[in-house]
């Protein structure tokens, strides 16, 4: 079995059954997203993509719907991947060995179809400490665990590959930052990394969204040094530039006004307010395009050249500006950039003049 999700995707050798599992949520899918990404890269082969959501399933429906999808012939792939989320739902229940339902799960997860692969998501409390037990010098606690796991996970364990994802506690953070980064091709200065963590609050998916914003400041530079962080995060997780493109983006004129106040009373950001925001609409004017051609937000994100996690955010931009005020917008920005570098003049007046130029209707 591979040692990590990566590992797994770069042998491009992927078994008939996934299955995920962990107190780490953000981790679980985080890893199931980088399977559906490699397993189904483009909108074809989303055709052989069967997502099934077990919550509120009995357990019958479950295993008819389950089985009906694994055994389904490719169409256009060379299989067929099917995704069972909140599958602890439907067997939270003790299944019988005389039941039916306990036969057909039995006889599918010792010969499941080579022609699909089956990427299983549960959020079942009792799966604990798989992990730390397949890491130890005995073998006896990961046994014990696996015969003590309930049907069918026993089999599914036993005989499939796996990973569990355990919490990261808070005192953890900094090492995954650090490793985060490392994995993303960057490497982070230690006192970057604790300065990241102690700006954020203390879960993965919030950290995480401040290493995206990190990412898009950096752009293609190595190595991200405490300066960096500092300028993203260090001054206000209320007042920055993300939360500022999300109020251009929305409209809301004051609000954006008074961040851009609260900025630059800080700190001078002129820079990386004028940097950014011509990125912001670069973004959108590629998405006035892009967006014609595909709903797929992973797809989007690549042309577009934004992370996937913001192209929502992006698109409902859209329903706001005109491609003629986003045109108008670059004038401006250019107006105001040229004023910045060659005139003493105020510059919070300059770009709260901009954006209110920019967002009047």
């Amino acid at each position: 079995m591979a040692e990590s999700i990566v590992k797994l995707i770069e042998s491009n050798e992927f078994p008939p059954i996934i299955c995920l599992f962990g107190e780490e949520e953000f981790l679980v899918d985080d890893a199931y997203t980088k399977l559906l990404n490699h397993l189904c890269p483009d909108d074809n082969s989303r055709y052989d993509l069967d997502i099934l959501d077990f919550d509120e399933m009995k357990l019958a429906l479950a295993i008819e719907n389950l089985l009906k999808s694994c055994n389904t012939i490719p169409f256009i792939s060379a299989r067929r991947v099917v995704v069972a989320k909140r599958f602890e739902k439907a067997m939270s229940g003790r299944i019988s060995v005389k039941s039916e339902e306990y036969a057909k799960l039995q006889k599918f997860f010792s010969s499941p179809p080579a022609t699909t692969c089956l990427i299983i998501i549960s959020a079942d409390e009792n799966l604990k400490g798989f992990n730390a037990a397949k890491g130890g010098k005995s073998k006896d606690k990961l046994d014990k665990l696996l015969k003590d796991a309930k049907f069918p996970y026993n089999l599914i364990l036993e005989k499939h590959t796996w990973f569990e994802f355990p919490k990261v506690y808070e005192s953890e953070l900094s090492s995954w930052v650090s490793r985060r980064f490392k994995e993303l091709g960057k490497k982070i200065e230690p006192a970057a990394a604790e300065l990241l963590v102690a700006q954020s609050n203390p879960n993965l998916r919030d950290v995480d969204n401040e290493i995206e914003k990190i990412l898009l400041y950096i752009d293609e530079k190595n190595e991200i040094t405490l300066d960096d962080v500092t300028f993203i995060v260090g001054s206000s997780r209320v007042y920055n530039i993300f939360e500022l493109q999300k109020a251009i983006g929305k409209r809301k004129m004051g609000e954006a006004l008074m961040i851009v106040e609260n900025m630059l009373a800080n700190e001078r950001q002129e820079m990386l307010i004028m940097t950014m925001l011509t990125r912001y609409f670069i973004a959108l004017w590629k998405l006035i395009e892009e967006s014609g051609k595909t709903n797929n937000n992973y797809q989007l994100a690549g042309k577009v050249g934004i992370n996937p996690f913001f192209v929502t955010e992006y698109l409902h931009a859209l329903s706001f500006y005109s491609p003629a005020e986003i045109e108008n917008a670059f004038l401006l920005l250019c107006e105001t950039d040229e004023k910045l570098k060659s005139t003493s003049t105020d510059s919070l007046y300059l770009i709260q003049n901009m954006l209110v130029r920019i967002m009047k209707k």
